[in-house]
């Protein structure tokens, strides 16, 4: 895998809105944050733009995102905010950009079909963290205050900006053991109504000996059940070592079934491990995951363990 250098004080972060639009206010408050760090923000032209319900048309989001990809200045690329429309962008990503210079690009929720994208066309990792909205210290639009807590900031700076030691091990000590084992591969995942729209394009992952994570956001039990029995019967199921499952955000229970038993149900024909209750995603609290990287996870101790550095020396 090629790897991004770790991010400096002194480098700039670029800001760009890849889906959902943003406010003028919650750009100044991302830029606020970053500069206080001693960071250098240069924001893409087009990230305050309005299209229908996304940033601007696909050709000034993706010009947007394509700008930052190429400008060997920027470091770090940091998506405003999720939402939608972000799918339309990966026919015109410049993914030779990142290949022949590998840079931090970060996101969550809609972004993450992004980010799958990215790392299994380039083999540079890519990282599943805060969106800039919680550094901006709120939603847009709706002005719903975003916490950025301590616990998520002290789970992103170092996992990009530091020499880590490998293995590192991923704070998650809340974790639930729904089936035990053990199993090491290349992590892919993120939001599952998002990641399913990936299967049966050309921007799906290799699912093989992978180990998937996923997270819910405001989603109804009898929706998650229906977006397993698809990943099982594209066959995802068949070729994963192992699956990790985020802590639900505002995602009500089944009457019949609660959603561990309806991911057991999905899994059922399968011997992988699977742990539950993970900090990641839509929740205040996340860990920052490095697509792309290899992991371990073991049930018997419920870890999950980073087996390489995912950034690399100046």
């Amino acid at each position: 895998m090629q790897k991004p250098k770790r991010l400096q004080p002194g480098d700039t972060i670029g800001i760009v809105s890849p889906s959902s639009r943003t406010t003028e206010k919650h750009i100044n408050r991302m830029i606020s944050y970053f500069e206080e760090k001693d960071y250098s923000v240069t924001v893409a032209p087009n990230a305050l733009a309005s299209f229908s319900f996304m940033a601007g048309t696909v050709k000034k989001r993706a010009d947007d995102f394509n700008l930052m990809l190429r400008d060997p200045s920027v470091r770090m690329v940091m998506t405003s905010m999720g939402g939608a429309g972000a799918l339309h962008l990966l026919p015109f990503i410049d993914y030779d950009a990142l290949s022949s210079d590998p840079k931090i690009v970060v996101g969550l929720s809609d972004l993450v079909v992004i980010l799958n994208a990215l790392t299994c066309k380039t083999g540079v990792p890519t990282f599943h963290g805060p969106n800039g909205v919680e550094f901006g210290g709120g939603v847009p639009l709706v002005d719903i205050p975003v916490l950025l807590t301590r616990f998520t900031e002290e789970n992103f700076w170092p996992i990009i900006s530091e020499n880590i030691c490998i293995p590192y091990t991923f704070p998650v000590s809340h974790a639930k053991v729904l089936r035990e084992g053990k199993a090491e591969g290349r992590l892919f995942g993120g939001n599952l109504k998002t990641l399913q729209t990936l299967i049966g394009t050309p921007w799906e992952p290799e699912w093989e000996n992978c180990i998937l994570f996923i997270e819910e956001f405001k989603n109804e039990i009898q929706k998650t059940d229906a977006m397993l029995a698809h990943f099982r019967l594209a066959g995802v199921f068949d070729a994963i070592n192992g699956l990790v499952v985020g802590q639900p955000a505002e995602c009500g229970e089944g009457e019949e079934e609660s959603r561990e038993a309806v991911i057991l149900r999905n899994c059922a024909e399968y011997d992988f491990p699977i742990i539950a209750n993970i900090p990641l995603g839509h929740t205040d609290d996340k860990i920052t995951l490095p697509i792309g990287c290899s992991v371990r996870l073991n049930t018997g101790d419920s870890s999950l363990e980073l087996l390489e550095s995912p950034t690399c020396e100046r």
